[in-house]
């Protein structure tokens, strides 16, 4: 399916850093409950992520990521899911996208 450029121009993805996590533990699947740090505009969002299979509590924390940040949110469990985590989904699991290097918080990804 294609979309137009002013449709992908409606999505807003941003990078944020990861500054807390634990085991989503209402999540039907392995999940955690992820509290990402978008900077002063935004603040800090949590969402529920299945990305238990190639990360744990400890490696996440502190890790930069990109999120979509203006979709609905929704309940997964207990946890509302306030932005998405953008992975890729390989043979060994989720692989989160992250910057190449590190950026501010809640800088625009285009």
């Amino acid at each position: 399916m294609k979309i137009t450029v002013e449709d992908f121009n409606k999505i807003e993805m941003r990078a944020g850093t990861v500054v807390h996590v634990e085991i989503n533990k209402r999540a039907r699947k392995p999940a955690y409950k992820v509290d990402i740090d978008f900077g002063n505009e935004i603040g800090i969002k949590s969402t529920s992520a299945q990305i238990t299979d190639l990360y744990n509590e400890e490696n996440l924390v502190g890790k930069q990521v990109i999120c979509c940040v203006n979709l609905p949110a929704i309940h997964i469990g207990s946890v509302k899911s306030e932005v998405r985590i953008l992975g890729t989904n390989s043979t060994q699991g989720c692989v989160l996208l992250q910057p190449s290097q590190k950026v501010e918080n809640g800088d625009i990804v285009f």
